[in-house]
């Protein structure tokens, strides 16, 4: 199992904000906390940066057209990057 903690950043979640950390199994978020001691295959120092874990972006563009250009992604494979864990 490759383990990924992501250390110092600043957590958001829906309803809080602090300094911590985030452990990642595989592509799964397994522990959010502070001060997290676990052994892992790479670390990342997130310090003075934001760690959302889980984010969803709710306002996307799929299939528009703008400005001569179409959004790379459509209806689709918008939304079948989106069950597959991806911030649409």
């Amino acid at each position: 199992m490759t383990r990924t903690l992501i250390k110092n950043g600043t957590i958001i979640t829906a309803v809080e904000q602090y300094k911590g950390d985030v452990l990642v199994e595989e592509e799964t978020i397994a522990v959010i906390g502070t001060s997290l001691d676990i052994p892992a295959d790479k670390v990342i120092d997130a310090s003075g940066k934001y760690v959302l874990p889980g984010g969803i972006d709710v306002h996307t563009h799929m299939d528009m057209p703008f400005g001569g250009a179409t959004s790379a992604d459509d209806f689709e494979t918008g939304t079948r990057a989106a069950a597959f864990g991806g911030t649409t």
